[in-house]
């Protein structure tokens, strides 16, 4: 029994001496190898991993058949083990190392297996190139062989690679590059908004007064005061005073009377008149406007992946702000309006933007101003308000992707009427004892935000927006009326939305 256990051994243990040898072989590939002695059997571990193909007693073929690891082994005629090879079946690296040396031939990507994965590193220029390499890696993926039973029988169902919902296990890339240098980011901002307004307006004002030997009577539609008409022994003065500054007074001399100045806005009727003790003014306010605002800003701000950038175009007005203390100190703020953009970018390893942003538009007005008078002076100081649109968002896009962050569509109607109970609504006539107003309005507002992956572009390519513009000559401007000479003849709008010599639009190449 000891002697029957030594002789079975025996080849193992003269091969033990040696080591076993590590071959990688490509899957569908085959690799030559050659003997040092004649070889009579051999025994392939898995056969589904890897097959040989005898070409002779010292040459035969290993051929890779699917991704994975197995061992062949070799006896020689004598029964001892000739060699031992530890084989790998890995992904054709040596022909994906040439396609992305072909295709990308300024980045140093190294490529390398394990198991049934690609692993890609090294450094790339862009997140383009990153992109396409990934790409370029996933079409040497082995196509999944799925086992599906039919009425029929067994059937197999060849996968492409790039399936989705298999249940077989294909591999994947592994992305272990890096993007060099710093990315930027350029971010295109269009606000368009449309305003159109109506507005109607009736606005009757009269009064009437008539002094008599024992009394008065009178009438007022738009407001009047009488501080000393209760009072006999008050203050008195004529209906209306000097004019053009002669000397003397017009009309009967009555308790005071005040009554509020009218006033035409746009258009209307007036009428004076006075004889003896009557006194009749009358006033007739009808007007309708229309009115169209178009606003369209289109900011663009580039900043570094992970970097805030913020940008205004428009200006500051002042704020009086009271301090206090014994002195009544007053100090000024500035407030800021127009168009500004505050935004984040990060560039995601997918390719994505994601953006943190902030845009606002603004304006002043005057609807809504406040004035401020100083002590000790007659004199006040306006403080406009401000008309504002703004929108903050945090959203997720491609390069060059388009997205619309915020949108309004407002209908605004409102009508007025002051009148006398009564006479005013008399039809017709009541038009002269009421005072009516209609304001409508229409207001649609979008703003969309567009970003890119943006690369700075050669020096003196870009074309800017003041290169078509030539200072007229004394004859253009006095005579022909021009603002710059030959203003017809150069284009004022860029088409190439790329850098170079030709055409290019001022800012980044994308």
């Amino acid at each position: 029994m000891a002697l029957a256990c030594a002789l079975l051994w025996a080849p193992l243990a003269s091969w033990a001496a040696g080591a076993a040898i590590e071959l990688a072989v490509p899957m569908n590939k085959s690799v030559s190898v050659s003997l040092n002695a004649p070889a009579k059997r051999a025994s392939v571990g898995n056969p589904g991993v890897a097959d040989i193909v005898v070409l002779g007693d010292r040459e035969l073929q290993i051929v890779g058949k699917a991704l994975g690891a197995t061992n062949l082994m070799l006896w020689g005629k004598d029964g001892r083990v000739l060699s031992v090879y530890n084989i790998e079946v890995v992904h054709d690296l040596n022909t994906l190392k040439s396609k992305l040396h072909a295709l990308l031939p300024g980045d140093p990507i190294e490529v390398r297996s394990a198991q049934e994965n690609i692993i890609l590193s090294g450094e790339v220029g862009n997140m383009a190139r990153l992109q396409a390499a990934i790409a370029l890696a996933e079409s040497f993926l082995p196509e999944c062989i799925k086992a599906e039973t039919s009425e029929g029988g067994s059937v197999q169902k060849v996968l492409p690679g790039t399936g989705e919902g298999q249940d077989c296990d294909k591999g994947k890339v592994v992305n272990l590059m890096q993007v060099g240098g710093a990315q930027q980011v350029m971010l295109h901002i269009t606000v368009a908004e449309m305003a159109r307004t109506v507005l109607k307006r009736m606005d009757a004002n009269f009064n009437i007064f008539n002094l008599g030997r024992n009394g008065g009577i009178g009438a007022v539609q738009g407001g009047a005061s009488f501080p000393n008409a209760l009072n006999p022994d008050g203050l008195e003065t004529p209906i209306l005073g000097s004019l053009n500054g002669s000397a003397g007074a017009i009309g009967p001399v009555v308790d005071k009377f005040d009554p509020s100045m009218p006033v035409i806005e746009s258009a209307g009727i007036f009428l004076n008149y006075l004889k003896g003790d009557l006194f009749l003014q009358a006033v007739l306010d009808i007007s309708r406007r229309n009115g169209l605002a178009k606003i369209l800003s289109e900011p663009t701000l580039t900043t570094l992946n992970g970097q805030e950038a913020e940008f205004l175009s428009g200006g500051e007005f002042p704020i009086p702000v009271p301090q206090g203390g014994s002195n009544n100190a007053v100090t000024i703020q500035f407030k800021e309006f127009g168009v500004g953009v505050k935004f984040l970018p990060v560039v995601l390893d997918s390719g994505r933007i994601n953006l943190k942003l902030n845009v606002s538009v603004s304006e002043l007005s005057q609807d809504n101003n406040v004035a401020l008078s100083s002590s000790g002076t007659t004199s006040s100081f306006v403080i406009p308000s401000l008309s504002k649109r703004s929108a903050m968002s945090t959203v997720e896009l491609g390069d060059g992707q388009t997205i619309g962050i915020a949108g309004l569509i407002s209908d605004n109607v409102r009508e007025f009427v002051d009148k006398l109970p009564g006479l005013g609504d008399i039809p017709g006539l009541g038009a002269l004892f009421r005072s009516q107003e209609f304001l409508s309005g229409q207001t649609e507002l979008v703003i969309f935000v567009t970003p890119h992956l943006a690369q700075p572009i050669a020096s003196g390519r870009p074309r800017l927006p003041t290169d078509s513009f030539v200072p007229p000559s004394d004859r253009d401007f006095y005579l022909m009326g021009r603002m710059e000479e030959g203003a017809a003849l150069l284009p004022h709008r860029i088409q190439s939305s790329k850098g170079g010599p030709e055409a290019a639009r001022f800012g980044h190449d994308f």
